[in-house]
């Protein structure tokens, strides 16, 4: 129940990073793969949140290795897949000027 419990508070924990970076907090300050949607519509990927998601993810397995907890690992990445996954699909990072 614990190991559920530390999946789910670390979903929540990538899924506000990257949406928070996306929208709201641009430290990179990069645009990636820019589509056209339309003959007038723009979109552009900003990498900022998925970026800083990452950053949270090495951190947190580097945490667990040097504390020897491996096998929390697996639900670590499970939590960032998934919230990865979930911000993709609810368009986190695409901006259209």
């Amino acid at each position: 129940m614990k190991r559920i419990l530390f999946t789910i508070l670390q979903f929540c924990l990538f899924l506000a990073v990257f949406a928070l970076g996306s929208f709201l907090w641009h430290p990179f300050r990069m645009r990636w793969d820019v589509t056209v949607s339309s003959g007038k519509v723009t979109h552009f990927f900003v990498p900022d949140g998925l970026l800083l998601a990452i950053g949270i993810f090495i951190a947190i397995v580097v945490l667990q290795a040097l504390r020897k907890r491996l096998c929390n690992t697996t639900w670590t990445v499970v939590a960032f897949v998934a919230a990865i996954a979930v911000g993709y699909a609810l368009k986190f990072g695409f901006v259209t000027p």
